[in-house]
């Protein structure tokens, strides 16, 4: 302070009667141009300035106060209509101000008290009778009806702007239906259906205005029970309903109202009027997008609805505008990034395979690693990108399938989570089917080629395993290195899962589910099998491979492959594909589906299914040259 001078210390506000005249003009001038409560309040703060002691100080802070108190809707779909005045009560929330209003001391009140007597605005008379209501003041029921009163001639003929004048009448519909106070009903609908019809033709709409009214006014009048098929509404409020549907044809403000009318409607014809209307505004919203993507989310939502509420003919038109979407107007953006594995280290790579006998580099490939790398060390790294990211804990992710349309959403924390460690597999995936498809082309061009029966007779005796199985594996790699790669794949596929299964089955595991009503009896997929196999012992990141690999949220070469999508395949996953035959494969004894006895010994092959145990140093090189490059290219996609 100027000279030494103390500032003065704050004081509790005292009434003074004798003020009142000067705070109610203080007060009415602030009120004056104002389209809130909130704005009365600021006013109020800046012309008290000018207060210089202790008492004037507290008196201004607490008239402004007043109109620092907020009407809060009640939103959200399973949220009932209403309003409440806050904050009403002390919790343990860090809000400061204003103070709570039933923690307002007796000289409070008697300030709220004396403004209400003297006060002749609707505005002013409204907020403080509410306030000396909720706070329980002496007869309570008295200042109930004055609120509801004073804020119907408020929303009527008051200054506010239509979304404080709609919230006033919330609150008084509220308080009245509180204490059914019936006579005051009438007087509130009327205000409502004015201001509701008003905002449905005005030039300007404005929902958050219309919404919270139409909600009362659907919820049916005192006397009746919610629920039951004599609700008796307002002649009008059912008319506002389908104006507002044809008045309001975003996506948001469509799926409100048809809540709306499915929560409030009783007569089946009008709820299906009412739902069909709402999917027909979210087609009409979708064929107006030129972007491919947002018309695909937008027809997709539209689908959902109409098959959710079995509307089948606008069903049938979303998908078939869905499936219509011209590719072109999907806008791709590609992500590259640059790695620093130098061509010399590949090369260095490949020189393994260079064996004096072809066997010998076969033994060697079918001894590296799972090409996803590993589970623990791929989690452990989707979690670090997941806590980092704050485009990835906000934002959900859609992915597209190989058909172009929209598969699968991730939205909650485990979904992302799980899509982000598939992410993680796949981009291992690409980098090691570089390398794999690598070896084998190195081993062709090294080595001549024998014939198929060759290969399955030695396969057999180095292995001991199953003839069937062994055979599949010789002609997949037969295939692969004639450079028929997608028969490679189609063959080899499949019999990566009987694989499984007959492990399964040998191992005596109850994996058969027999007929159930419709279901008749079958064998699960590979989905269900590939945990089964873990309890076993089977190396998880060769779980997390073949998962990644062929099935969803992975690759889903399984399913693509069996339904015809899968038009052409690349020597990389066609490597992939072999690679993964061969783990399982040739864990599988001979004649696996006949031999029980031979169970301790697949258990016993499970916890390194490949013989190469950790690898050799070309191994860990690869492996973590591609983790490098994942990681780097996760960071930049998110960054973008």
């Amino acid at each position: 302070m100027p000279g030494g001078e103390e500032e003065p210390k704050a004081v509790p506000y005292s009434h003074n009667e004798g003020r009142i005249d000067a705070v109610r003009s203080l007060v009415s001038d602030a009120l004056q141009g104002a389209t809130s409560y909130y704005e009365i309040g600021s006013k109020i703060f800046s012309t008290g300035t000018s207060a210089t002691s202790p008492e004037a100080q507290a008196e201004v802070r607490e008239v402004a106060s007043i109109f620092y108190y907020r009407l809060h809707l009640e939103r959200g779909n399973n949220a009932k209509p209403g309003a409440s005045l806050e904050p009403l009560n002390e919790d343990n929330s860090s809000h400061f101000w204003p103070r709570p209003i039933r923690a307002a001391d007796a000289e409070v009140r008697k300030l709220w008290n004396a403004l209400l007597e003297t006060s002749s605005e609707p505005e002013i008379q409204g907020l403080l009778a509410d306030l000396l209501f909720s706070a329980r003041h002496a007869k309570p029921h008295l200042y109930a009806r004055q609120a509801v009163e004073a804020y119907v001639r408020a929303a009527n003929e008051g200054q506010f702007s239509g979304l404080h004048r709609s919230e006033m009448l919330v609150r008084a519909w509220t308080i009245l239906r509180s204490l059914n106070i019936r006579d005051l009903e009438s007087s509130v609908e009327e205000a409502m259906k004015t201001s509701v019809s008003a905002t449905l033709t005005a030039d300007a709409s404005a929902p958050g205005t219309c919404f919270p009214l139409l909600r009362c006014l659907l919820e049916g009048r005192m006397g009746s029970k919610r629920g039951s098929k004599d609700v008796e509404l307002p002649p009008e409020a059912v008319d506002y309903l389908f104006a507002a549907l044809e008045r309001y044809k975003a996506d948001y403000l469509t799926l409100q109202l048809a809540d709306m009318a499915r929560g409030h409607l009783k007569d089946p014809d009008l709820i299906d009027r009412a739902l069909r209307k709402a999917a027909t505004n979210l087609l009409e919203q979708a064929a107006q997008e030129s972007n491919g993507h947002i018309k695909a989310f937008r027809l997709e939502q539209a689908a959902k609805f109409a098959r959710r509420f079995h509307l089948e003919d606008v069903h049938a038109e979303c998908v078939r505008m869905l499936q219509t979407i011209d590719p072109s107007s999907f806008e791709w953006i590609t992500i590259r990034a640059s790695s620093s594995l130098r061509p010399s280290d590949i090369e260095s790579y490949l020189r393994t395979f260079d064996r004096p006998e072809l066997i010998e580099a076969l033994v060697y490939f079918f001894e590296t690693p799972a090409p996803s790398g590993s589970r623990e060390q791929n989690e452990k790294l989707a979690k670090e990108i997941i806590d980092n990211s704050l485009t990835s804990r906000i934002m959900g992710t859609a992915t597209y399938g190989a058909h172009g349309l929209p598969q699968k959403s991730y939205n909650t924390d485990k979904e992302k989570l799980e899509h982000q460690l598939n992410t993680i597999e796949n981009m291992a995936l690409r980098t090691q089917g570089i390398i794999l498809s690598a070896a084998l082309d190195r081993m062709a061009d090294v080595h001549a080629i024998p014939e198929t029966e060759v290969l399955h007779v030695w396969l057999m005796e180095a292995y001991g395993s199953d003839p069937g199985l062994c055979m599949s594996l010789a002609q997949s790699l037969s295939l692969y290195w004639q450079g028929h790669y997608i028969a490679c794949a189609q063959l080899a596929m499949p019999r990566i899962e009987a694989a499984i299964r007959s492990i399964l089955l040998m191992l005596n595991e109850p994996i058969y589910r027999v007929e159930e009503e419709k279901s008749p009896g079958q064998f699960p997929g590979l989905g269900f099998m590939l945990p089964q196999l873990e309890k076993y012992g089977f190396d998880p990141d060769w779980s997390s491979f073949i998962r990644a690999l062929l099935l969803t949220p992975g690759r889903n070469l399984r399913n693509l492959g069996a339904h015809g999508f899968l038009q052409d395949i690349d020597s990389q996953t066609a490597a992939l594909i072999i690679r993964a035959l061969a783990v399982v494969a040739l864990l599988a004894p001979e004649e696996t589906s006949k031999k029980a006895s031979a169970a301790q010994a697949i258990k016993d092959a499970f916890p390194a299914p490949s013989r190469a145990g950790k690898g050799t140093f070309f191994d860990q090189l690869l492996i973590k040259a591609g983790s490098h490059i994942s990681k780097i290219l996760l960071m930049r996609s998110f960054r973008k």
